[in-house]
């Protein structure tokens, strides 16, 4: 089940499915159709041709054997799909005076269609009429009449009968879109979800959340509680102030996460440069220096639990060398771990 509307980015890769090329192949044997999908990207709406042929029906080779008319047909399956809304009409006119068929894809956010789209066919034109459009812009595009009204009488008509199978194919290829879509959006919740739960993701959710206000979630270290750090005063005076309090709050109650400059610059949208040097500003000291007492800090409390070795102590503190770590420590407390917890008074029970 997918619980965000969220649309996922499209490229013509991530569109590409052996059903649907499958759908485009009975369009083309039975009806002389080709399947088109336009839908949004980055750069505005595209469109991409479904299928690995290159059929085209000879009105549209050319047409768009023109600049001209090539760039009116994008925009008028563009326009088309614009056009689509669901329990509409599935015949469009075409630019040329012809007929399409476009289904807008059910699901999607209506404010950037994604549609799926036929090539161009004849349905109950009135001849005469139509062909007075596409002899108007035939002529605008400087193609030849006699090739272009052939052309046109050669079209693929749509009687009742492949009507009703070109509805048919549209449905399927519009539900297969749906379930590509719905298959992307799950993908990318799920990605979303697994970079939460990285050491990244979860040092940025602490930050942002501290930033937003948010109370920082009680400290849990080897399965037992420890109280939390003393913390600094959050949201003081300024904005950077507050950043600093809030990263301060973070690393004061989480030392052992692997912290790296960068993801903390990012979650407060500032650059690692600015970052470091309203740190320094703040607290007169670098950040892995201040990094590094917290970190000690929280191996004293640590040191307290006899059933961990001076190795784990050091692992759990966040140090990755238990050689650094005992320097560090003595290099601060003039002892060593060892020394330091044979010092702690014994506590009878």
């Amino acid at each position: 089940m997918v619980t965000s509307r969220e649309n996922p980015e499209l490229t013509p890769e991530s569109l590409a499915s052996p059903l649907l090329e499958t759908l485009n192949d009975m369009a083309v044997k039975y009806l002389g159709l080709r399947l088109v999908i336009v839908f949004p990207s980055q750069s505005g709406m595209n469109q991409i041709v479904v299928g690995k042929g290159n059929y085209l029906a000879d009105f549209c080779k050319l047409i768009q054997s023109n600049k001209e008319g090539a760039e009116h047909c994008r925009m008028c399956h563009l326009m088309m799909s614009q056009a689509s809304k669901t329990g509409t009409d599935l015949v469009k006119r075409c630019h040329t005076g012809v007929s399409s068929l476009s289904r807008l894809v059910p699901g999607y956010d209506p404010q950037t269609n994604l549609a799926i789209l036929t090539s161009c066919t004849l349905v109950e034109e009135k001849p005469v009429t139509a062909w007075n459009v596409i002899k108007k812009q035939g002529k605008r595009f400087g193609l030849d009449e006699k090739k272009l009204k052939k052309a046109h009488q050669n079209l693929h008509k749509l009687d009742p009968e492949k009507m009703e199978l070109a509805k048919f194919i549209m449905t399927l290829a519009g539900d297969s879109l749906k379930l590509i879509i719905d298959k992307l959006r799950i993908e990318s919740e799920l990605r979303k979800e697994r970079k939460r739960h990285t050491p990244d993701g979860i040092i940025t959710s602490f930050i942002e959340a501290g930033l937003k206000g948010a109370t920082l979630p009680p400290l849990h270290e080897t399965g037992k509680d420890i109280p939390p750090a003393k913390m600094t005063t959050p949201f003081s005076r300024s904005p950077a102030a507050s950043i600093i309090d809030t990263v301060s709050n973070v690393v004061a109650n989480k030392p052992n996460l692997p912290f790296r400059l960068n993801v903390i610059a990012a979650a407060c949208r500032v650059t690692p440069n600015h970052f470091s040097y309203l740190f320094h500003q703040h607290h007169k000291q670098c950040f892995s220096e201040f990094l590094t007492e917290q970190r000690l800090e929280m191996a004293k409390r640590l040191l307290k639990d006899l059933t961990l070795n001076v190795s784990q102590v050091a692992s759990g503190a966040g140090f990755r060398d238990p050689g650094y770590f005992a320097r560090r420590f003595k290099q601060k407390n003039g002892v060593s771990p060892r020394e330091w917890r044979q010092r702690l008074p014994l506590k009878v029970p």
